[in-house]
């Protein structure tokens, strides 16, 4: 009989957690918590197709405003340059009431006496469950802006531009208005700079209201697991939005953490699905720090390139050290379940 599942958070890792644990039978509960989110999401053609695998919703995103092409100045004086691009752009809250609709939780019982020594919990909201903080590689932050765009703007690219003291991206989601990230360690002042996108922009909306700021340097907490909890989503780790699909990865860390427990309940070793989990990843994210470095040493030449891609350096080299002695991978993902892998 399956057992129970605590979730905490509301978010997408949350949101796939309950959803593939519920249909395999296990009791779940839900404490769902509050969080001021991004106003869009630019998800790639893999994402949106495996969003659509998991719910069962082949129409998913079906009106969503498609990203056909992206016009980058990067570098000190680069010139812009186009290229092809696949992808949507959607409201995260929209998603989520979407996605939440079609979680099947069925209405908990109270549990028996002794019951919580085997519930697990899946944390995805806030970073505790660990007794060390988040290990973070830099010190940028971000700020979003609703903008108007101007009539000669195009609706079907965005547009990504560094600057001396940091970089700018522009994400049109239909009807003329767009989303505006920008990060560095002002990140208000920088539009003043821009070359490209400030030509994209007829006006800030709501200009009175304060922007939403976020840490934008790249995140990960080094325990990711322990004894019947789990870290996924945002409180496992958070993604540079230059070079990170915070979804796809929050889908992905869902996917594994309910296959874990799953395979705990099936009599696996739990400590082989956990180094399992640990190395997966970190192997994700020492993938995302590589991703990253290459944009911050060509950005510019200025204190927030340089102080910044030393920080991501530090960050592959850290994370190399750390699974520079895992053990061989016991398990691979076959569907949504893991398998083990006979020794050879």
């Amino acid at each position: 009989m399956a057992g129970r599942v605590n979730i905490l958070g509301a978010g997408i890792a949350a949101c796939c957690s309950a959803h593939l644990l519920a249909q395999q039978g296990f009791a779940v509960c839900l404490e769902r918590s509050s969080k001021v989110r991004p106003a869009r999401l630019l998800l790639s053609e893999q994402t949106q197709s495996l969003f659509r695998e998991i719910f069962s919703a082949p129409l998913l995103f079906a009106e969503a405003p498609r990203v056909r092409r992206r016009i980058v100045a990067w570098g000190e004086n680069a010139q812009p340059i186009e290229l092809p691009h696949s992808g949507i752009v959607l409201s995260e809250p929209e998603l989520l009431s979407d996605l939440w609709q079609r979680v099947a939780v069925p209405t908990l019982v109270p549990s028996p006496a002794g019951a919580a020594e085997s519930t697990w919990t899946i944390n995805s909201a806030q970073k505790s469950g660990s007794p060390t903080e988040s290990q973070g590689f830099g010190a940028r932050r971000a700020s979003t802006f609703k903008v108007k765009l101007a009539e000669q703007a195009p609706q079907d690219c965005c547009w990504v531009e560094s600057l001396p003291d940091g970089w700018l991206f522009l994400l049109p989601y239909g009807e003329g208005h767009a989303m505006l990230i920008s990060t560095g360690y002002s990140p208000d002042g920088l539009i003043e700079q821009s070359r490209l996108i400030v030509r994209q922009i007829a006006a800030l909306e709501d200009a009175a209201a304060p922007a939403h700021q976020f840490p934008a340097y790249s995140q990960i907490l080094p325990q990711l697991c322990g004894p019947l909890w789990l870290a996924c989503g945002s409180a496992a780790m958070s993604f540079d939005p230059l070079c990170g699909e915070g979804a796809g990865h929050a889908l992905r860390e869902a996917l594994l953490a309910a296959a874990v427990i799953r395979g705990a309940e099936k009599g696996y070793s739990v400590e082989t699905l956990f180094a399992h989990y640990n190395t997966r990843l970190m192997q994700a994210f020492l993938r995302h720090l590589q991703v990253c470095l290459p944009f911050y040493q060509r950005g510019g030449h200025g204190e927030f390139w340089e102080t910044e891609a030393a920080a991501l350096k530090s960050g592959v080299a850290w994370m190399q050290s750390r699974l520079q002695n895992q053990t061989p991978a016991r398990y691979r993902l076959v569907g949504y379940e893991l398998e083990p892998i006979a020794a050879s």
